[in-house]
């Protein structure tokens, strides 16, 4: 059982790497924008939370078919959209 969660780990780990980068990316360039044009940081939340639906989704799927460690290490990457959430 503890082979099928480092498998489902690494096997998952290009989606959360996406996720991660698709809202980071978002946050940065919503960042820059808003220094550039002098105005205060308001973060993505839309993007942002599209990218944590899909990563508590997998989530979700995998504590279904019993992949309890790989769903628990979804957390990781959730924690790190949550954090980028904050303005």
């Amino acid at each position: 059982m503890r082979g099928r969660n480092i498998i489902a780990v690494l096997a998952l780990l290009p989606v959360d790497i996406a996720a991660v980068g698709y809202g980071w990316l978002a946050a940065g360039m919503t960042g820059w924008a808003a220094g550039v044009n002098d105005e205060p940081y308001e973060p993505p939340l839309a993007e942002l939370s599209m990218a944590c639906g899909a990563v508590a989704v997998v989530g979700v799927v995998l504590w279904l078919v019993r992949l309890r460690g790989a769903a628990v290490f979804q957390v990781v990457p959730l924690l790190v959209l949550t954090l980028l959430m904050a303005p």
